[in-house]
C-alpha cells in the first residue's frame, strides 16, 4: 500500500508510472560516478606513488605519474568504435555490464600485482570502460526512456560523474591506498550486480525481431498493461524508426568528405575538439592535489579538502547550462565559457609568475581561478561541443563524423595529461597556464565562428556551412 501511494505521488504517468525508468535509468547511469572515480583517483594517490611508502615499493617520478594519468585516455581512443559496434550486435545491457568488467580487472591488478608496467596496465584497462560507458550508457538510457525523460534522466550521466570526482577527493584524504581501492571494487560489484536485473532496451529488442518480448518490456517500464494503447503506439514507432534506418542509402568517408557542407563542419569540429582536449581543465581535475600544493597557497586547509571545491563547482555548473542552454545561443553560451576559462588561466599564470618574483598574491587567488576553469569546462567548455556536434549533422552521416571526432578527442585528452609534469618541469607551472589560457582564447575565436545551431534546421545549417 505504502509502496503503490510512493510511485503514485512521485512517478505517475498517463495511467502507469515512470518509476522503473528511473531506477533502472540511474542504474545505468552508475558507471559514470565510477569513471569519475578513476578520473580523479590520481590525484589524491600521486602524494603515495611517488612517497617512499609507495605501494610499488619504490617512489615514481614525475614521468611515470604522467603517463599513468594519461594512458586510460589514450586506451579509450580505440575502443569507441568496437563498444559502438558490440552493443548492436551483442544488446545494449549486457555490453553496459561489460564495461564494468575491465575497471574490476583493473582495481584487483592494483590490489594484488606491485609492478609500473602492471600499474600501466590497469589504468589503460579504465580507459578501455571509460570508452564504453560514454558510448553504450547514453544509447541504453535514450533507449529505456520515454520521450519527456531522455533530457532529465540522460543528464544524470554528467551529475554521478562529478559526484564520483567528489566521493573519490573526498575519501582519498582520509583512507589509504588499498582501502580506497576496496570501495571502488564494492561500487563496481553493486552496478554489474543491479543490472543484471535490468531490462533490455526495447529498441534493441525490436531490432533483433523479439516483438513479444519488447512489449512486455515496454509495459513493465511504463507501468502499464501489454494492451495498452501507449505500449503499442510506442513499439509501432520503434519499428518504423528500425525501417527508416534499414532503408538510408549508407554513405562512406569519401561520399561524406565530398560533400562541401560535411566537410566544414568536420573540419570547425575538429578544431573546436583540438582546444577542448587542451583547455587545462582536465590538467586540474587529474592532478588536483599537486597543483594546489604547488600554488603555494596560504590557505590552512589541505590539498586533497581544497580539491573537493572543483566537482562541486561542476555539478553547480552543470546544472546551470541544463537551465540555461535552451534559453541562449549555443554560439554565445561556448565563446563564453572559453573567455571566461581563458581569461581564469591567464590570470593565474599571471599571479604564480608575480609569486615566483618574489610578489606576495592573495590565498584565494589561485583556486579561484582554478575553480572558475574547471566550472566553464564542465558547463560549457566540456558539453556544448557534444550538443552542437548532434546539432550540426544529421542521422546519415551523424555516427560517423562523431566517432572519429571522439577517438580524437580521446587521444588529445591523453596527450595533454601526459605532457603536463613535462610542461611545469620545462617552462614551470606558470608558463603551463599562460599556455591554456591562450588555447582557450583561441577556442572562443573558434567557437564564434561556429553557426549558431539552436532551432536552426538542418537545411539552414547545412547552407551556411556551405559559404
Amino acid at each position: 500500500m505504502i509502496h503503490a501511494c510512493f510511485v503514485n505521488m512521485f512517478f505517475k504517468f498517463n495511467g502507469g508510472h515512470t518509476l522503473w525508468q528511473w531506477l533502472f535509468g540511474i542504474i545505468g547511469s552508475l558507471g559514470y560516478l565510477l569513471y569519475g572515480l578513476e578520473a580523479a583517483w590520481l590525484s589524491p594517490m600521486t602524494k603515495y606513488l611517488q612517497s617512499t611508502e609507495s605501494p610499488l615499493g619504490y617512489p615514481l617520478s614525475k614521468y611515470a605519474i604522467s603517463w599513468i594519468g594519461s594512458i586510460n585516455c589514450f586506451a579509450s581512443a580505440f575502443f569507441v568504435i568496437p563498444f559502438s559496434y558490440s552493443a548492436d550486435k551483442f544488446g545494449r545491457k549486457w555490453i553496459v555490464i561489460a564495461t564494468v568488467t575491465p575497471s574490476i580487472i583493473s582495481i584487483l591488478l592494483r590490489l594484488f600485482v606491485r609492478s609500473l608496467i602492471v600499474l600501466l596496465v590497469a589504468r589503460a584497462l579504465v580507459g578501455i570502460a571509460g570508452a564504453g560507458i560514454f558510448v553504450v550508457i547514453p544509447i541504453y538510457v535514450r533507449e529505456l526512456c520515454q520521450t519527456n525523460l531522455i533530457g532529465t534522466i540522460g543528464s544524470l550521466g554528467a551529475l554521478l560523474q562529478n559526484i564520483g570526482i567528489v566521493l573519490m577527493y573526498l575519501l582519498g584524504a582520509y583512507f589509504n591506498y588499498y582501502t580506497l581501492l576496496w570501495i571502488c571494487l564494492a561500487f563496481n560489484v553493486f552496478m554489474a550486480t543491479m543490472m543484471i536485473f535490468a531490462p533490455e532496451s526495447p529498441a534493441y529488442l525490436v531490432k533483433r525481431g523479439h516483438i513479444d518480448k519488447a512489449y512486455s518490456t515496454v509495459a513493465f517500464l511504463r507501468g502499464v498493461n501489454e494492451n495498452n494503447a501507449i505500449v503499442k503506439n510506442e513499439i509501432e514507432h520503434i519499428q518504423r524508426k528500425e525501417e527508416e534506418y534499414k532503408n538510408i542509402p549508407r554513405l562512406g568517408y569519401r561520399e561524406i568528405f565530398k560533400n562541401k557542407s560535411w566537410r566544414n563542419g568536420f573540419i570547425i569540429m575538429m578544431l573546436v575538439w583540438t582546444t577542448y582536449g587542451w583547455n587545462g581543465a582536465l590538467t586540474i581535475i587529474t592532478y588536483a592535489s599537486a597543483v594546489l600544493e604547488a600554488t603555494d597557497s596560504n590557505i590552512n586547509i589541505s590539498p586533497e579538502i581544497q580539491s573537493i571545491s572543483f566537482p562541486v563547482v561542476s555539478i553547480i555548473a552543470a546544472f546551470t547550462l541544463t537551465i540555461v542552454a535552451e534559453r541562449c545561443g549555443r554560439k554565445v553560451l561556448h565563446a563564453g565559457s572559453y573567455a571566461l576559462s581563458g581569461l581564469s588561466f591567464s590570470l593565474l599564470g599571471g599571479a604564480m609568475l608575480c609569486q615566483k618574483l618574489g610578489y606576495m598574491i592573495p590565498g584565494w587567488l589561485p583556486i579561484t581561478c582554478m575553480i572558475i576553469a574547471v566550472g566553464m569546462f564542465s558547463s560549457g567548455v566540456r558539453s556544448l561541443p557534444f550538443i552542437i556536434c548532434l546539432e550540426m549533422f544529421n542521422f546519415q552521416v551523424r555516427a560517423q563524423i562523431t566517432g572519429i571526432i571522439q577517438t580524437y578527442g580521446w587521444a588529445l585528452a591523453s596527450t595533454q595529461l601526459l605532457a603536463f609534469p613535462t610542461l611545469i618541469e620545462t617552462f614551470g607551472l606558470h608558463v603551463s597556464f599562460i599556455i591554456f589560457g591562450v588555447i582557450n582564447f583561441t577556442g572562443m575565436v573558434i567557437a564564434l565562428g561556429i553557426p549558431e545551431t539552436r532551432g536552426i534546421s538542418e537545411e539552414e545549417i547545412l547552407r551556411k556551412l556551405n559559404k
